[in-house]
């Protein structure tokens, strides 16, 4: 990835346009007790989503990017879990590998 590119992904130069900019950021690391995980996964995703799934936080991609590229372990960014991340990691290799 390009320089230029990985500063688009520093979160000091997208956090502050974020939707969930001055949120409780424990609610962006869930509880890894499965009662409460899903309410609290649920509730932080609707900042990336949107509520309802409509009108997206305007800096979900750079949020999701920057969590693949550091492989943030922990916390939901860009609206995904650790878990969806990297099964969309998985995926975008076995894209590439069918294109080339």
């Amino acid at each position: 990835m390009a320089n230029r590119e990985l500063g688009l992904l520093d979160p000091y130069y997208w956090h502050d346009k974020s939707a969930c900019n001055g949120a409780d950021t424990e609610l962006f690391y869930p509880p890894r007790i499965p009662a409460v995980y899903q309410e609290f996964a649920t509730k932080a995703k609707s900042f990336c989503n949107g509520p309802n799934g409509r009108t997206p936080c305007p800096v979900r991609e750079q949020c999701l990017e920057w969590a693949i590229a550091t492989d943030e372990d922990y916390g939901i960014f860009g609206g995904m879990s650790h878990r969806e991340r990297n099964a969309l990691v998985r995926k975008r290799e076995r894209l590439a590998l069918e294109a080339s």
